[in-house]
């Protein structure tokens, strides 16, 4: 696993393992440590080496492949993409704090939701 041996799940945390990881993946890219054209290990053996459920890992590669930080190319592997435009990643980001903090206050999403567009509305045009 060396490419991700920086990922430490937390046992003890009240936020889920797939979330931890996931976290901990887009910071590596954010800061650039996670270059794009890097390949990210096997579900299977990221799933080994983290001593998670293959489901899980693959749950973290799906959401990272929806917000557009890897792209899996079946048999080739999971890669990270190169991003253009860093503000996506920082949204990106808050969003997961926003479902974070939400989840841990249980604060169900209809009513983060409600919060986050209130906030929206009251930025200047």
């Amino acid at each position: 696993m060396a490419v991700l041996d920086f990922i430490r799940i937390d046992p003890t945390s009240g936020v889920a393992p797939y979330q931890q990881v996931r976290e901990q993946i887009l910071a590596s890219i954010a800061r650039s440590d996670l270059a794009p054209g890097t390949k990210l290990p096997s579900v299977r053996a990221l799933a080994g080496d983290l001593d998670l459920a293959v489901n899980t890992v693959a749950k973290v590669y799906k959401e990272l492949e929806a917000q557009g930080a890897v792209v899996t190319r079946g048999r080739h592997g999971t890669i990270v993409q190169a991003t253009d435009d860093r503000g996506d990643q920082e949204v990106s980001d808050a969003a997961a704090d926003l479902a974070r903090v939400s989840q841990t206050w249980s604060v169900d999403e209809e009513t983060a939701v409600k919060y986050l567009r209130a906030a929206f509305s009251s930025l200047p045009r």
